[in-house]
């Protein structure tokens, strides 16, 4: 079952690109953009208005796989987007027409600790959780590129605690607390380029109204390396 995973994958790849490569031959111009070490987003833009237009993927460098592939109509995401791990397995999909969640992986959150801001215990509860429009691996990758610059370059190894803070029109704000054997430094913001490549949020619902919260995942800093912690316990704080 592993195998024919892969294989699927892999024919996915080669399809995105060679509808890229055809969407690329009419009306648009294909783009290239390095995002990160481990990422470069591929696209179409219509050669008229410069919108995007037509498949649009991140690859992913270290497994020539794929971060995410979706379609964009006159430069809005259109359909169906898929959102895959590093090991290009499919961690999400969201219909963006319906903006509706059609999969998440069942251990998508098992890094997480997520907190619903409000005193009511029943909205804590009960609302929905925060997503970030990317695989958590993605969203570790993207944050470990923009806080490794503030941390203390004294230590080489250390863990980093990144809160998201999402507020009800879905926009995050970024915070890091960095620790050390154990003893934590104060908190310190995180601010990431705000572009094309951003991360978009699913915001926490309920009762279909927008509730304010917290999104925290972990980061190992060993050597000069940043790199996802998938090894943390995990709880809830709802």
């Amino acid at each position: 079952m592993k195998i024919l995973i892969v294989m699927k994958n892999k024919i996915l790849l080669m399809m995105t690109l060679m509808v890229a490569g055809l969407s690329a031959s009419a009306q648009t111009a294909e783009k290239k953009a390095k995002i990160t070490n481990a990422s470069e987003a591929v696209y179409n833009v219509n050669t008229t208005n410069n919108h995007k237009e037509g498949v649009y993927a991140i690859q992913n460098l270290n497994n020539n796989g794929l971060w995410l592939q979706g379609v964009y109509k006159d430069d809005q995401r259109a359909g169906n987007w898929n959102f895959f791990n590093k090991d290009f397995k499919l961690f999400m999909r969201y219909n963006y027409d319906q903006k509706k969640l059609a999969f998440l992986d069942e251990h998508a959150l098992d890094n997480v600790i997520v907190t619903i801001l409000s005193d009511d215990d029943k909205v804590r509860k009960d609302a929905s959780v925060p997503l970030p429009l990317c695989s958590i691996d993605y969203y570790l990758q993207l944050m470990a590129n923009n806080i490794y610059a503030v941390r203390d370059a004294k230590y080489k190894d250390m863990d980093a605690e990144v809160t998201a803070r999402i507020g009800t029109d879905g926009k995050a704000t970024y915070t890091v607390i960095y620790s050390v054997n154990g003893k934590k430094a104060d908190k310190q913001k995180v601010t990431l380029p705000d572009d094309k490549f951003a991360v978009e949020w699913i915001p926490s619902m309920y009762n279909d109204k927008p509730v304010e919260s917290e999104f925290t995942a972990y980061l190992k800093i060993q050597g000069d390396e940043p790199a996802a912690d998938h090894m943390r316990r995990t709880s809830w704080n709802y």
